[in-house]
């Protein structure tokens, strides 16, 4: 890690503690040099970064503050909550997405309501209409649903902006919307997996992917360029394609999944939860992971290292991006011409569901 991130994230840790508050002082540049040991030069541009990421302000002559959201003009006109659409919230990486989330608005004395549309399309439209017809002035965090289809909600979007609603997406967004969005590239991640499995031997590559979400189709371009850029024929056969329904039912359709799989040795997953369930389907046709199917999935959530076979994963920055989100709402809130969007770079984390594999026909 870089020096300076080290003072990033430990001004960071503090405000989601609690520490620090908004208009709390911070310790002096000297101060700081003396408690990393580290140059002041460094410190400098650590303190660059947070004030670029509207942690910060510099008052001249009297040192370096934590941000008070409510010494900004508010141009919006929005009340102190906001609202926060999600897909869910009970299980997988969300609490950590939304916990972090909260802290960091709370830590600016933001309120939150919480809502949720289990990644279905009615239930989004209902909280939007909801909104709209309670003439509600809350700014909206949203997880957009079902991304990777036409969205018939768009024009709801577009209805809360024109009231001067500001909005920001996490995860993924609607393309054919002008709103902010922060993501994981989701492309880079479908494409480091596939990698792992290329450098690790295999060339006949499998793919579960979804059809329904926008990372679906992400994830599936960088399969597609990792296979290009190391000349593996490309054989549509071998991707399967699910949506959330089938999601939750997996194991109705194995018989079709394992025939698909035939011939292949490795096998790019969705995320975590399709990499677990395909687990136990192979399992139970007595397929041997890695030795018969290696596996790469994303997301590196809790359920990567619970799998009966740890799984090697793609990263998700899950409280990195719930804090990002909730930092770059406050930072749009007092200046609506900020660019919100913002990309993480995902990473891989190696565990035991790959094997290397010799030369293939």
């Amino acid at each position: 890690m870089a020096k300076y991130q080290q003072v990033v994230d430990w001004v960071q840790s503090r405000l989601s503690s609690r520490e620090l508050h908004p208009g709390a002082k911070l310790e002096s540049e000297n101060e700081i040099s003396e408690m990393f040991q580290i140059s002041r030069q460094t410190v400098r541009h650590a303190l660059k970064v947070l004030h670029q990421e509207g942690i910060i302000v510099t008052r001249q002559g009297s040192g370096t503050y934590i941000r008070n959201p409510e010494d900004d003009s508010n141009v919006w006109g929005v009340s102190r909550t906001i609202n926060i659409i999600s897909t869910y919230v009970d299980s997988y990486i969300f609490p950590r997405i939304i916990q972090s989330m909260g802290q960091t608005l709370g830590a600016a004395e933001y309120g939150i309501n919480l809502m949720f549309t289990q990644n279905q399309l009615e239930a989004e439209r209902k909280i939007l209409r909801r909104i709209l017809a309670e003439n509600s002035r809350e700014a909206i965090i949203a997880e957009p649903v079902m991304s990777g289809l036409p969205n018939p909600n768009a024009e709801l979007y577009r209805r809360l902006q024109d009231r001067g609603i500001p909005i920001l997406f996490f995860h993924s967004f609607y393309p054919e919307l002008t709103i902010p969005h922060i993501i994981v590239n989701d492309s880079m991640a479908g494409q480091i997996a596939a990698e792992y499995l290329l450098s690790q031997g295999h060339r006949n590559i499998a793919a579960i992917f979804k059809v329904d979400d926008g990372q679906g189709m992400e994830r599936y371009k960088g399969y597609l360029k990792a296979l290009m850029q190391a000349d593996i024929p490309v054989n549509s056969s071998r991707v399967i394609w699910i949506d959330t329904e089938t999601q939750r039912n997996l194991s109705e359709i194995a018989p079709w999944i394992v025939k698909r799989m035939e011939g292949c040795t490795a096998c790019v997953c969705y995320n975590d939860d399709v990499a677990h369930s395909l687990t136990a389907i192979l399992q139970e046709n007595h397929l041997r992971i890695p030795e018969d199917i290696s596996l790469v999935s994303i997301d590196n959530s809790e359920l990567a290292s619970l799998n009966s076979v740890s799984l090697t994963s793609v990263s998700h920055p899950m409280e990195k991006l719930g804090r990002k989100v909730a930092e770059n709402m406050l930072r749009l809130l007092s200046n609506p011409g900020f660019d919100a969007n913002y990309e993480f770079t995902p990473e891989l984390t190696v565990r035991e569901s790959v094997c290397v594999r010799g030369a293939e026909a």
